[in-house]
């Protein structure tokens, strides 16, 4: 049938209302008529004959129109009549039980969908402004990075250094940092170095590893000695060149100190970036880096393993040694190896899905050379290595 198309108006007179009724019988044919509210009952008069609409029998729409609703009834399904809003300003008809009932249904729907779409928008929102200010300070921090000079670099790097080098209890063992540079030989060509050249260093301790500004990379003897397979060593070495090629010690100092400080770098206080030296440069072990950093680490260290022909699946057997390791140590009720660590299931699963698109897996150089091994320093405890009982590669 053809659906009716109505337009209505409304008598100056409060107490009735001109309208119109449609109905397919009618066609795109409009009948007008005259409401008028009585007691328990709404009558329409027209030209023909008048129809009385039981207010028990009315059903109310109430759409998105900010002037009309429609009145139905519920004895005939096919039958609507049209009625201006200002009908809900009359009390004898709002009032009535059988209409009240249906405004408060109605009217609760359209306020708890109002209010969802009104959440919905404030968390799309709140979540666009999150992900566009995190954009814009991970870029401003990265500008401010870049103003610090490989000079400057190298200098602070040696300068942390210097105050933690005692304390770390290095060993010095020729032989083992002879076999740990040969082993990262192979390595070095891909990295990004900027000139900055890569210096090992051994520490005693549980199985772990760090990097510092101006090249410095520590590993410890419980790493060394865990680890069987150069291309294990090599995907460790490879995150934690990734770090200092990313230069992610000075991207986190500066961001921890606040949006206002990187204000102050961006709009020409470049003094700022380079006075870092009153950030403790045990932080710079103890504090681990972001989600964001390791994954950043992960990924780079990856492409310097494949760009320099080594199978980087080394870096995933590394770290299932490293997360077997911790297993082992809840057993036996001693601290967590990753206690500071992010999630090393996740990174796991992230590099698992790298090798798996992979396409080449075939052609990697055959790393030899002997794997560095230090005897009795395992298990060797220092106390400023002691939130470094593992897990920081």
């Amino acid at each position: 049938m053809m659906e009716s198309v109505c337009w209505f108006t409304v008598s100056e007179a409060m107490q009735g209302f001109d309208a119109y009724i449609c109905h397919p019988l009618f066609g795109s044919e409009m009948m007008r008529g005259h409401f008028v509210l009585n007691r328990n009952a709404l009558h329409f008069n027209s030209a023909g004959e008048p129809f009385v609409l039981p207010l028990d029998a009315t059903l109310v729409e109430i759409g998105d129109d900010p002037d009309w609703i429609t009145l139905g009834d519920r004895r005939q399904p096919e039958l609507k009549f049209f009625i201006t809003r200002l009908i809900l300003e009359d009390d004898r008809f709002i009032q009535a039980q059988p209409i009240r009932g249906q405004l408060e249904a109605s009217l609760g729907r359209r306020e708890w969908l109002r209010r969802i779409k009104v959440t919905v928008v404030f968390l799309v929102g709140f979540g666009v402004l999150a992900w566009t200010l995190s954009f814009v300070l991970g870029w401003g921090v990265r500008v401010a990075v870049r103003g610090i000079s490989v000079k400057r670099e190298i200098g602070f790097g040696a300068e942390a250094f210097a105050k933690i080098e005692k304390r770390m209890g290095l060993l010095d063992d020729p032989n083992a940092l002879k076999q740990l540079t040969a082993v990262a030989a192979p390595l070095l060509p891909a990295v990004p170095s900027r000139g900055i050249p890569l210096q090992f260093y051994i520490s005693p301790g549980l199985p772990n590893a760090f990097a510092l500004p101006g090249g410095r990379i520590v590993v410890t003897a419980g790493l060394l000695n865990l680890l069987d397979q150069p291309e294990e060593l090599l995907g460790v070495l490879a995150h934690e060149s990734a770090h200092i090629a990313q230069r992610h010690a000075f991207q986190h100092m500066i961001a921890g100190r606040g949006p206002m400080y990187l204000l102050e770098i961006l709009t020409g206080g470049q003094d700022k970036a380079l006075n870092l030296m009153a950030f403790p440069a045990e932080l710079l072990i103890y504090e681990s880096f972001s989600q964001r950093y390791e994954r950043e680490a992960d990924a780079y260290g990856w492409d310097y393993l494949v760009a320099a022909k080594i199978n980087p699946h080394g870096m995933i057997d590394a770290l299932n040694k490293l997360k077997h390791f911790e297993t082992e140590m809840r057993g036996t009720n001693q601290s967590s190896a990753f206690a500071s660590h992010p999630d090393l299931d996740q990174r796991l699963r992230w590099l698992e899905a790298k090798w798996t698109t992979m396409r080449d897996k075939d052609h990697f150089i055959s790393c030899t050379n002997a794997m560095p091994k230090v005897a009795g320093e395992n298990n060797a405890r220092n106390p400023f290595l002691k939130i470094l009982s593992g897990g920081k590669f």
